[in-house]
């Protein structure tokens, strides 16, 4: 028995009017998700930053441009306050470069620095064997049926089109 079929047996007794069974599914999803993001945390502060300063970085990364800390902001789904803190970290840090606009000081661009684009690409296969050992415990065609239905649902929970 896992921690949320547990979870549902003591709901069960409490309120036996309710059907529990999605809690099982959704509580799942939660409960993997903050083991992996602890793990996470863990193997990156070993290289200094945070799960939010790495993401930030990685979207960045990806993007290959400079971005607007608007643009971070919504990308992430982040904060202002949290977008502004975290390149204030990382631009102490070296990893990214902030300009605001002669015309328009309250936009704020942002570069990665080589040494931050070097830092992302040292750190991501890392942080991707970190996160695929939890997945080791599935076929190949157990992760691809596993990938799909997340991916269906997170559509309908962020339809946005990134």
């Amino acid at each position: 028995m896992d921690f949320l079929e547990r979870a549902v047996e003591q709901w069960t007794d409490i309120v036996p009017e309710h059907d529990l069974s999605p809690f099982l599914t959704t509580g799942r999803i939660l409960r993997m998700a903050s083991i992996i993001t602890h793990a996470s945390e863990k193997r990156l502060a070993q290289s200094g930053v945070n799960r939010g300063e790495f993401n930030l970085l990685c979207v960045m990364r990806r993007s290959g441009k400079t971005c607007r800390a608007s643009e971070l902001s919504a990308l992430t789904e982040s904060s202002g306050a949290a977008i502004t803190k975290r390149l204030e970290r990382l631009s102490d840090a070296g990893f990214v470069e902030r300009q605001e606009l002669p015309r328009d000081r309250r936009v704020v661009l942002v570069n990665l620095t080589e040494h931050g684009k070097q830092f992302v690409d040292d750190l991501f296969p890392m942080m991707l064997l970190t996160e695929n050992a939890y997945l080791d415990v599935l076929s190949e065609e157990e992760h691809a049926a596993l990938a799909g239905i997340l991916g269906k649902l997170l559509a309908v929970l962020d339809p946005a089109d990134y």
